[in-house]
């Protein structure tokens, strides 16, 4: 999975920009996150995700926040 950062939102909150750890601007949809989590995304949250190719800008799938992916002694 790649890391980021989310950086960004549009005026509703459903789409967002993630600035991934190696420079590059991801895009995301909040309804493609299952509706539990969706609460947990705002700016400055460290995220993890799977790239999909975009035209002309990746989207990312698979969105979580970063903590969730930590096992049980705080290490990623």
């Amino acid at each position: 999975m790649l890391t980021g950062t989310i950086s960004d939102f549009d005026a509703d909150g459903l789409f967002g920009v993630i600035d991934a750890d190696d420079g590059r601007l991801i895009l995301f949809n909040l309804r493609s996150v299952e509706p539990k989590l969706r609460g947990q995304f705002r700016i400055g949250t460290r995220v993890e995700f799977v790239e999909q190719g975009g035209d002309p800008v990746p989207r990312a799938r698979l969105l979580s926040p970063a903590s969730l992916q930590r096992g049980p002694s705080g290490s990623a």
